[in-house]
């Protein structure tokens, strides 16, 4: 009895180290990947929206479009006989559109940096939530290992009183003939 209680009580504390082993790589990794998420937020959140590619090709091609089309109100008013005042009105109004342009850009890029910030938060409550059942389950197993050792030992003891209850007995059986 003694010797198997001994022995219950080495390999619990071998699984007990091989856990914590595992615990500690699982909080590494756990770690890590927030690492990375806080950086990728960093680079991406930080990051000018206007130099993106896909903005910078949207500006390039309206620079373009519009260029083509002061060219193209150039001749037009030159075949047509246009004054000056009639092209610089066309040209306000081209002004007028890339600054448009450039407004419902700065918008997007809000919106862009709002749902970066949410995705983080969203991401990085999901890693709390790991950290947190993971101690959760760490407490639990805790008490459930206390409990069973608690339990344990109260077996012992009531083994060790009947033992000792038995000696007593044979003792008393032998001692005085009962």
């Amino acid at each position: 009895m003694i010797f198997g209680s001994i022995f219950n009580g080495i390999m619990a504390r071998v699984q007990n180290l091989r856990a914590q082993e595992q615990q500690a790589k699982a909080f590494d990794m756990l770690k890590a990947n927030e690492s990375e998420l806080r950086n990728l937020f960093n680079s991406e959140y930080y990051k000018d929206y206007i130099e993106r590619a896909d903005v910078q090709h949207l500006i390039n091609s309206a620079k373009e479009l519009q260029k083509e089309n002061t060219q193209l109100l150039k001749k037009r008013a030159t075949i047509m006989g246009g004054t000056d005042e009639f092209i610089g009105a066309n040209q306000k109004s081209n002004n007028q559109n890339m600054a448009s342009l450039f407004g419902n850009l700065a918008a997007q890029g809000t919106t862009w940096k709002d749902n970066i910030y949410n995705n983080y938060l969203n991401r990085n409550s999901d890693f709390t939530n790991k950290r947190f059942g993971a101690y959760t389950n760490m407490a639990n197993l805790f008490q459930n290992s206390s409990a069973n050792a608690l339990s344990e030992a109260g077996k012992g003891f009531v083994h060790i009183d009947n033992a000792l209850a038995n000696i007593g007995s044979n003792f008393l059986k032998t001692k005085f003939n009962f």
